[in-house]
């Protein structure tokens, strides 16, 4: 059975967030799948102590709190969910975070750079919600958080919802954004089988 973990960057529960991504969970066991969300808000989630032990020790966080087993998680699920606000321009303080202490997932190449201690071929998929109406708006914060929750891990991305205007169109009120993220996590599935 195919494994989703999905991490959430919203502290709102019922938000368009919480609703996109309980949406492509749902896609997801549609196809059969066992899912998880983790709602960073809510978990005793400590930040990057700096202390370089994933130099020595590749893989591993040093940082031992509530994230700690959910980075294990990563290297052994099938497919992988990040869905985030944009808060102030920027992604929420509970993502970054998170992202802080996916340094551990990555190892010291010679000579420089860094390589994936996931392993490749996984799917993922991102949603991301904000107030204004113009979906470029943020786009280097959507990229440096796909980029780093996603692609420079090594999984390949089977879909993307960048939820626009959405203080004045909540996602649970359009049938067509809920479909698509159901979809989304349909695909997580079918590029796994």
């Amino acid at each position: 059975m195919a494994r989703i973990l999905a991490f959430n960057g919203s502290p709102r529960k019922g938000g368009n967030t919480s609703t996109l991504i309980r949406n492509i969970l749902d896609g997801a066991r549609s196809e059969g799948a066992d899912t998880q969300e983790v709602r960073l808000h809510e978990i005793d989630q400590k930040g990057c102590k700096g202390c370089l032990g994933c130099r020595t020790n590749p893989g591993t966080c040093a940082q031992k709190d509530g994230l700690s087993p959910f980075l294990e998680d990563i290297k052994n699920c099938d497919g992988l969910v990040v869905g985030c606000p944009i808060y102030m321009y920027r992604i929420s303080g509970q993502m970054k975070l998170f992202i802080d202490r996916l340094y551990s997932l990555y190892a010291d190449l010679p000579g420089g750079g860094y390589e994936s201690l996931v392993p490749p071929g996984k799917t993922y998929a991102l949603i991301t919600t904000q107030g204004a109406p113009d979906p470029d708006q943020y786009k280097k914060s959507i990229r440096y958080l796909a980029g780093f929750t996603g692609s420079g891990l090594g999984f390949v991305e089977v879909g993307r919802i960048v939820h626009t205007n959405s203080h004045a169109s909540p996602a649970e009120a359009s049938p067509k954004l809920l479909a698509c993220a159901y979809e989304i996590g349909r695909k997580l599935i079918k590029n796994n089988s």
